[in-house]
C-alpha cells in the first residue's frame, strides 16, 4: 500500500523488533532434529533432497500440514531422529490408521496388512542419530487409500523453558489389487507393536505451545517436497492438465510453498530445481552447448541518466485533450480511466492514469517519475507513454491501447478467460522480448510483473507497461520494511533485498516471478511467509516451488532466474531464445 507519512511503517519497525525478541528466546535451546534422509526422499517422490520436520527445535510446519503419498510398491517409511539436549528424551507414539469404508473392511479382505513397526510405543529419542522405521503393507486383495497418521510426543527436557513437542504426519498409503509389495529392507526388525492403532481414533494435542510455535515457525525452514504427479490434497482451484495444457482458471494448493535450491559450487542438481545444465537436452542448439551459451549471461548495471520529468514535459498536452470515459480501476491515492487522446487532428485510444484529490504532492510526483520510465520508446510490446497533462495538482498521463486491453493480472486472476499453456508461453516471450528491448537501451524496469502488463484479451498481444500507481492499485504486492518506502518485496532479488542492488540480473530474477505468476494464473508469490523475513529464506537457498499444471522445461527456466550469484543468472536475450524455442515446440503438440 502506498503510505502517507510514516505511522505504518513505525509500527512495522516496532512489529519487527517484537518479533526478533521472541525468535530470540524461542530459538535458544532447541532440543531435537526429526527428518527423512535424502534417499527416503527420492523413494518417495523421487527427489535428491532431505526433508527435515524439525530442525535444532524448530518446527516446519508447512511440511508437517502436506499429506504425502506412499505408492503401492513402497512399505517401509524411515524417520531419522535425534536428541539435542545432551541426553536421550522420552517420547511416545502412535500409529493410527482408519480401516472404515475400506474395501474388504470387515469382510476378512483387507487392502492393508497390520502395520509393524521397530520401535516401542514408548521410549528414548537417542543422542545421536538413528534411524526408526514402519512398514505398512498391502494384502494384494482389494485397492484402497488409507489415511495414516504418526502421532509422536516428544517430552522437553525439564530443565528447559518448553513445552513437550507434539507431531502427527500424515501419510496416505495406496494399496493396488494384485501388487502384494515386499519390502527388501530388512535391516531392521519389524514387530507387531502397541502403537499400530485401527480403530480410526484420533487424539491431538492442541495445547502445545501454540503461540511460540506460531512465531518460532514464521522463520524456520520451510521446505515441502513437491510430486507433480500427486494429488494436490485441498486444491484452490481445479485444472485440466493434458500434455503441455494449462487449461483452468488458477493454481493448486501450496503452488507458492518454498523448497530449497542447493547453490553450493559445483553442484549438479538444485534438489528439487533444475539449473542451466538442465535445459540443456530440451532443444538442442545448432553452434555449441545450450549450456555453455545460458552460462554466458553478462550482467550488466544500468541506469536511466534523463530526467524523467523531462519526458514528461516533451509530451505535455493541454487538459481538453484528455477525456476520460470510464475508471478501470481504482486505490486509495489512484484512478485508472479507459478515454482518448485528441492532439494533432488525430484521437487515439488511450489509458489514463491520475491521482485522486486526497494524494499528496509526493505521490503526484511519483506518478509522473515512474509514468515517465518508458516514455520515448517505440516497441510493439512496451507500453510507452503518449501524452501527459501536468497542469495542475493532478498530472494525467495518457497511454496509448486497444479496446479490449487489460491489466494482465486482472485477467489472469478475474476466472472468465482460460489461456492454455502455449497461450502463456506466448505472453512470456513478448514480455522477454520487451526486457531485452529495455536492457539494449540501458534501461532496467526494476518491476517486472503480471500487473505492470497490458494484454489484449482477444489476440493476446501482450505490453510492458511502467510501474505507476501499481503501489495502489495491488497493494497486496507491497510492502514497507521500515523505510518508508513500499516495495514489491516477492519480485525482489536476493541481492536487491539484501543490499538495494539493481542490475540485468535482479530483472531477470523478477522476471521468474513473472513467469510463476503465469503458471499460477495470478497467484500470490511467497503468500506464507512474511516480508520482513523474505530475504533469510532467500539466502538460505529456498525459492517458489513448481506450480501444477507447469511443464518442467517452463519450470527449469524460472529456477535459472533465481539462482544465488547473480552472474549465474541468464541475460534477457538468451531467456528469449529459449521460450521462443519452447514456444515453437508447444506448436507440435497442438
Amino acid at each position: 500500500m502506498l503510505l502517507a507519512g510514516s505511522s505504518a511503517c513505525n509500527f512495522a519497525r516496532l512489529e519487527f523488533v517484537a518479533l526478533l525478541l521472541l525468535l530470540f528466546i524461542g530459538c535458544s535451546g532447541a532440543y531435537l532434529n526429526l527428518f527423512i534422509s535424502q534417499s527416503q526422499v527420492k523413494k518417495l517422490l523421487g527427489l535428491n533432497a532431505e526433508l527435515y520436520y524439525v530442525r535444532e527445535g524448530i518446527i516446519n510446519t508447512y511440511a508437517m500440514n502436506f499429506t504425502v503419498p506412499v505408492a503401492a510398491n513402497i512399505d517401509d517409511l524411515e524417520f531419522t531422529w535425534q536428541s539435542l539436549a545432551g541426553k536421550p528424551l522420552a517420547y511416545s507414539m502412535m500409529l493410527d490408521y482408519d480401516m472404515r469404508g475400506v474395501p474388504g473392511y470387515g469382510s476378512g479382505q483387507l487392502a492393508l496388512l497390520p502395520p509393524k513397526v521397530n520401535v516401542s510405543s514408548r521410549g528414548l529419542v537417542p543422542i545421536n542419530q538413528q534411524v526408526f522405521a514402519i512398514r505398512l503393507p498391502c494384502s494384494g486383495l482389494e485397492s484402497a487409500e488409507i489415511k495414516l497418521s504418526l502421532k509422536l510426543n516428544v517430552t522437553a527436557p525439564a530443565e528447559s523453558k518448553y513445552k513437550d513437542t507434539v507431531l502427527v504426519f500424515k501419510r496416505n498409503k495406496i494399496c493396488m489389487k494384485g501388487i502384494r509389495t515386499q519390502s527388501k529392507n530388512d535391516s531392521v526388525r519389524f514387530e507387531a507393536g502397541p502403537l499400530a492403532n485401527g480403530n480410526g481414533a484420533f487424539y491431538i494435542a492442541a495445547t502445545c505451545a501454540c503461540a511460540l510455535i506460531l512465531v518460532v515457525v514464521s522463520v524456520a525452514s520451510v521446505l515441502y517436497i513437491r510430486n507433480s504427479k500427486a494429488r494436490s490434497q485441498h486444491p484452490r482451484k481445479s485444472l485440466t492438465c493434458c500434455s503441455y495444457s494449462a487449461a483452468g482458471t488458477g493454481g493448486l494448493a501450496g503452488s507458492s510453498v518454498l523448497v530449497k535450491m542447493d547453490n553450493r559450487p559445483g553442484s549438479a542438481n538444485s534438489g528439487s530445481y533444475a539449473t542451466i545444465a538442465d535445459l540443456e537436452p530440451l532443444y538442442a542448439r545448432p553452434c555449441g552447448s545450450r549450456a555453455s551459451y545460458y552460462a554466458a549471461s553478462h550482467v550488466t548495471h544500468l541506469s536511466q541518466s534523463t530526467d524523467p520529468c523531462e519526458k514528461a514535459r516533451a509530451l505535455a498536452v493541454s487538459r481538453a485533450a484528455l477525456h476520460c470515459r470510464s475508471v478501470v480501476q481504482e486505490g486509495t491515492f489512484g484512478k485508472v480511466y479507459r478515454g482518448s487522446l485528441s492532439h494533432v487532428g488525430r484521437e487515439q485510444e488511450v489509458i489514463i492514469k491520475t491521482v485522486t484529490d486526497i494524494a499528496t504532492a509526493y505521490q503526484a510526483s511519483l506518478l509522473v517519475v515512474e509514468g515517465s520510465q518508458l516514455a520515448g520508446l517505440v516497441h510493439g510490446n512496451v507500453v510507452a507513454l503518449a501524452a501527459a497533462c501536468l497542469e495542475d495538482t493532478c498530472p494525467m498521463l495518457a497511454y496509448v491501447c486497444s479496446p479490449c486491453d487489460l491489466n494482465l493480472k486482472i485477467y489472469l486472476t478475474d476466472g472468465q478467460h482460460h489461456p492454455v499453456t502455449r497461450d502463456l508461453v506466448n505472453v512470456a516471450v513478448q514480455v522477454a522480448r520487451a526486457t531485452a528491448f529495455l536492457h539494449g537501451r540501458g534501461i532496467l524496469h526494476r518491476d517486472i510483473a503480471t500487473r505492470n502488463c497490458l494484454v489484449d484479451s482477444g489476440t493476446l498481444r501482450t505490453r510492458l507497461a511502467d510501474s505507476a500507481l501499481a503501489r495502489d492499485l495491488f497493494p497486496q504486492d507491497y510492502h514497507c520494511l521500515g523505510d518508508n518506502e513500499s516495495r514489491a518485496v516477492g519480485w525482489m532479488a536476493l541481492e536487491t533485498l539484501q543490499h538495494g542492488q539493481y542490475s540485468t540480473a535482479s530483472d531477470a530474477w523478477s522476471f521468474g516471478v513473472f513467469l510463476w505468476e503465469l503458471a499460477t494464473m495470478g497467484q500470490q508469490p511467497y503468500v506464507e511467509v512474511n516480508p520482513f523475513e523474505l530475504m533469510i529464506y532467500l539466502r538460505d537457498g529456498y525459492r517458489l516451488s513448481q506450480p501444477r499444471p507447469c511443464p518442467d522445461e517452463l519450470f527449469a527456466v524460472m529456477a535459472v532466474c533465481w539462482l544465488g550469484p547473480a552472474r549465474d543468472r541468464p541475460s534477457m536475450p538468451q531467456l528469449l531464445a529459449y521460450l521462443q524455442e519452447f514456444y515453437d515446440a508447444l506448436g507440435g503438440f497442438i
